[in-house]
């Protein structure tokens, strides 16, 4: 078992990207879970036996350690190689080893079995806030200390300053200690050390997630800047937006063994096969039941707090949701429908009654919100106190990978806002009144999908929005131009 940082060998390649810059084989960390101090006291004891000790009670004192304690593997059996210039993320779910394997890598950590072989002259890791600044020095200090311990020479160190202070933007902060600094001025100033140093193998460890979103923006400019200049980039993070833009391959790793290395969008898939709760599975409903918002015969999970909790005049009672084959679901591809019932409880006398869906990521971020009155207006009737109805939502997730959530609104809609059976905007913010709505209710799971036709993925950004796209001879008729133009039946039905 060892550690092993050397020289890169030069190989014919110009760019070098033919290259393993990091070579992993077997490789196993495993820590002791002591039941006892006793326990460990004595494995300390056996640890330390002389050199001379007899072989005969050498094996007997190995068998004893063995049964001390609790072996526990943060990673087992890991075997991989990477190729230099490569931009690589790993992901995985709390506990799958992500940190242990890039402490490893980084030299932080040693392996109780096997190899870690990394062929550059100077790695960088920023693994944790402050990337082990000393809080009683200065920023200025940290650095220096930071660039003299990477084997800079007193010329280098002090020359890349000024790219340190202009990145890092923390101003007069950059002369006082590190003690006084917000956890994002410390990453500030570590992330902008880091790549001033021009590393060989940069490494960070969700470091980023803790700064503003500008100075997310400008890491991730010189991450790919740094990848455009053959730096080989290894990026932990539960952003898997960030690792499908900007990673070349991913590695997923699960209970400290790697499940997947390739492809980013199929790592995606198979993390997101990893954190739902439950696959399809629950009980079955039939399409028609699905259409027609029933509820008798489907379960419904309860919902017990609304907003306002007091002197509500309607109110959710439960809810459940389904995929488009009508089987209880919390992973979803792209484009797939999900399926919603919930019932509802009028507690008062309520004018045009409308309940709706609200959708959000994981970042909290409003995406969408539908009611009933905007798909269907017809459907809106005043309820009496003690009338009970059904409802149903389908939704096409024409959405990006990610996390999701779902809540419930109700809204009253007064007749006086209706001009001429329209319902304009300035009379709906007016004269609308929120009747109850609930907090996040469901989470679920967005994945590319791999059974889709030519491309797996549907689109860039967030939200794909209905679209008409072709591509034709040049030819000098305005008809073609026409043509071209026209919406198809659907969308002309849609418009309609």
């Amino acid at each position: 078992m060892s550690s092993d940082y050397s020289e890169p060998e030069r190989h014919s390649d110009p760019g070098g990207r033919d290259e393993v810059l990091l070579n992993l084989s077997n490789v196993a960390k495993s820590y002791r879970i002591w039941r006892r101090p006793s326990e460990r006291f004595l494995y300390g004891l056996l640890n330390s036996l002389p050199r001379l000790t007899p072989g005969r009670l050498r094996r007997a004192a190995a068998d004893l350690k063995g049964n001390l304690g609790q072996e526990v593997f943060a990673l087992d059996k890991i075997d991989l190689a990477i190729k230099r210039g490569r931009s690589v993320g790993i992901i995985g779910r709390n506990g799958s080893g992500k940190s242990t394997l890039l402490q490893l890598i980084a030299g932080i950590l040693q392996p109780t079995a096997g190899r870690v072989s990394v062929q550059a002259k100077r790695v960088t890791a920023l693994l944790e806030l402050g990337s082990g600044f000393d809080p009683s020095f200065t920023g200025r200090e940290n650095v220096l200390l930071h660039g003299a311990m990477l084997g800079l020479s007193e010329q280098e160190n002090n020359a890349r300053l000024p790219e340190v202070m202009d990145f890092a933007e923390i101003g007069e902060y950059f002369d006082r200690p590190v003690r006084t600094y917000s956890s994002g001025m410390a990453i500030r100033v570590a992330f902008a050390s880091s790549i001033s140093v021009r590393p060989d193998l940069f490494i960070v460890d969700e470091a980023l997630a803790v700064g503003d979103v500008f100075f997310q923006q400008k890491c991730f400019q010189r991450i790919r800047k740094l990848s455009e200049q053959g730096v080989t980039i290894l990026l932990a993070s539960h952003d898997l937006r960030s690792i499908s833009e900007f990673c070349q391959e991913a590695l997923v790793l699960d209970h400290g063994r790697v499940i997947f290395f390739g492809d980013p969008n199929e790592a995606t898939t198979r993390y997101y096969g990893l954190t739902r709760s439950f696959q399809l599975s629950g009980k079955q409903a039939s399409s028609d039941l699905l259409k027609e918002g029933g509820v008798s015969d489907v379960t419904l999970s309860p919902i017990t707090s609304m907003i306002p909790k007091e002197g509500a005049v309607a109110r959710f009672i439960g809810f459940a949701v389904f995929d488009e084959h009508g089987k209880a679901a919390e992973l979803f591809r792209q484009g797939e429908w999900l399926k919603l019932i919930c019932q509802i409880e009028a507690l008062d006398e309520i004018e045009n009654l409308s309940f709706g869906l609200v959708l959000r990521d994981d970042r909290a971020v409003f995406l969408h919100t539908k009611h009933l009155f905007q798909a269907d207006a017809s459907q809106l009737r005043d309820v009496k106190p003690g009338e009970r109805f059904r409802g149903s939502f389908a939704l096409r997730l024409d959405v990006g990978p990610g996390r999701y959530t779902l809540a419930l609104d109700m809204l009253s809609i007064p007749h006086t806002a209706f001009k001429e059976g329209k319902l304009a905007f300035p009379d709906f913010d007016e004269l609308h009144r929120r009747v109850g709505s609930t907090g996040e209710l469901f989470a679920f799971t967005v994945s590319f999908n791999p059974e889709r036709a030519g491309a797996e993925f549907s689109h860039f950004g967030l939200f794909d929005l209905p679209s008409i796209v072709s591509l034709r001879e040049l030819e000098a008729s305005t008809a073609v131009i026409e043509k071209d133009c026209a919406m198809p039946e659907w969308a002309a039905r849609s418009s309609a």
